[in-house]
């Protein structure tokens, strides 16, 4: 969406927010806007300057979900490191962002997102890469590692029972006379995942059971959420950024990114294989935590086909939508 009046087209409030210097730089040198992305807790726009670019990046306050303090001070540890675009500006309340625009060139990483199971057969057999991605997702991976501690901790039960919590909410919610088909499929994916709870804590004490001490962890490396620059990747929304698992970044990297089986199993081993945090029989536990992964995702799906059915203007698509997906996530759990 390319805007002809850019400055007339960006939100009332950043206007408003914006320091008198930096609102006449953008109203005097913004050729064009274009909005990148509209999530579910913040939207993206492209601000083409007449000289670098920037990404003005809106959020909703959505406390349950993200602590901006915490997301703005991982995302400046992470900047330090010239692993993320670099941040411009923040408004008092963080509601908006300035940061680096990074103009991909060489591949759009974002392109190549798919999901898979921990070594299924539906990975590719041959790479679909321009370059090598495993030194550069292991580069990214091991400076992670070093990063300082977020104050915000989040343990594999920990970030499972709240996703239980949620959804008990929403079960809660439902009244019994405005029950429709979708309430009861819901309710009967609901079930289905409960009755999966004793798997879960199996799955959690295993790879629980290899951590030495929590780390670093981005916990959402998609490939929507990384950057090629020039040699290296970057990343980029740090929402999530937690004290967590060392595995878990790995597990949402092998999830999404369409390895070979030879590309997954030399990153998995590089990345294990003497890792400061984790012991030395971490690596057969990698299933474990692919599984917790994909729980997770089903948790997600089940979470927001209930919001939509309580939300009166969603559409039965969306609802449908968010359904298909939990099953599709369910089914790659080994």
């Amino acid at each position: 969406m390319n805007m002809d009046e850019p400055w007339e087209y960006l939100p009332n409030a950043l206007k408003q927010a914006l320091p008198p210097a930096l609102a006449l730089l953008i109203s005097q040198h913004c050729t064009r806007v274009e909005k990148l992305s509209t999530g579910l807790s913040n939207t993206n726009y492209h601000l083409h300057m007449d000289g670098k670019d920037w990404v003005v990046r809106d959020n909703l306050s959505i406390a349950q979900w993200c602590d901006r303090n915490n997301e703005v001070d991982c995302w400046k540890n992470v900047a330090a490191m010239s692993i993320a675009p670099t941040l411009l500006w923040i408004s008092d309340d963080k509601r908006f962002y300035i940061s680096e625009f990074i103009q991909q060139v060489q591949f759009d990483w974002s392109t190549i997102y798919d999901e898979f199971g921990f070594n299924q057969p539906l990975r590719p057999t041959q790479s679909i890469y321009p370059v090598d991605p495993v030194p550069l997702l292991l580069q990214l991976l091991n400076q992670l590692i070093t990063l300082p501690l977020p104050d915000k901790v989040v343990s594999l039960s920990g970030q499972w029972q709240i996703y239980l919590d949620d959804l008990l909410r929403l079960a809660q919610s439902q009244q019994a006379g405005l029950l429709t088909q979708y309430h009861a499929d819901w309710r009967a994916n609901f079930q289905q995942l409960l009755a999966m709870q004793p798997q879960m804590d199996v799955w959690v004490n295993d790879a629980e059971s290899c951590l030495i001490s929590p780390q670093f962890c981005h916990r959402d490396l998609t490939p929507f959420n990384l950057l090629l620059k020039q040699d290296k990747l970057v990343c980029i929304d740090f929402e999530y950024c937690a004290t967590s698992h060392p595995m878990f970044d790995l597990a949402s990297v092998i999830a999404s990114h369409p390895l070979t089986p030879q590309q997954t199993d030399e990153l998995t081993s590089q990345y294990l294989s003497l890792h400061p945090n984790l012991s030395v029989d971490a690596p057969k536990f990698m299933l474990q935590m692919m599984n917790i992964f994909w729980m997770y995702s089903a948790a997600w799906a089940l979470m927001m086909a209930g919001r939509s059915l309580l939300d009166a203007k969603e559409h039965d698509e969306e609802i449908a939508s968010y359904f298909i997906l939990f099953n599709k996530y369910l089914s790659l759990i080994s």
